[in-house]
């Protein structure tokens, strides 16, 4: 069947999130873990899947209570899914190099726009602390994806 090899995977990856929660955050700053399977989804299929999968994980998330602002990670999710599509069967195009910063800059991107939306008091009132904050959600989730590329490298869904 094919939509099991979308149900059960969010599924995991969906549990291991609210699981890790509790155990992996570091003030405001915890390390997304949907953000990745939705990149390794849009990488692998498409940009018209990516974001379909992005917008409905997004949603799920949102109306389970996770979300810290409604409506923002279909949004996001959405973004990303989109964003990796474009990278659909370019890794023979581009270099190595050029096609691993692209979906680091996906998901750089895909973070500040989620901290300008959730750190917003920090950009008026301390515009360094938010930068910090940025960078280290942001870095904190890519070390876990720079971990899941060792065991399951991207490139190979291109």
């Amino acid at each position: 069947m094919q939509w099991t090899k979308y149900v059960i995977p969010f599924f995991i990856v969906y549990i291991i999130q609210l699981w890790s929660v509790e155990f992996l955050s570091l003030s405001a700053i915890r390390p997304d873990f949907c953000v990745l399977l939705i990149l390794y989804w849009s990488v692998r299929d498409g940009r018209f899947s990516g974001t379909i999968a992005g917008f409905i994980i997004g949603l799920l998330t949102d109306l389970s209570g996770a979300g810290s602002f409604f409506g923002l990670s279909p949004m996001l999710y959405s973004i990303t899914g989109y964003a990796g599509g474009y990278l659909n069967g370019l890794y023979t195009k581009l270099s190595p190099l050029y096609f691993t910063l692209s979906w680091i800059g996906i998901l750089c991107l895909q973070f500040l726009l989620s901290s300008l939306v959730i750190f917003q008091d920090l950009l008026i009132s301390d515009l360094p602390l938010f930068w910090f904050k940025w960078i280290a959600s942001a870095s904190y989730t890519l070390g876990f994806a720079g971990i899941l590329q060792v065991i399951f490298p991207i490139h190979r869904l291109s």
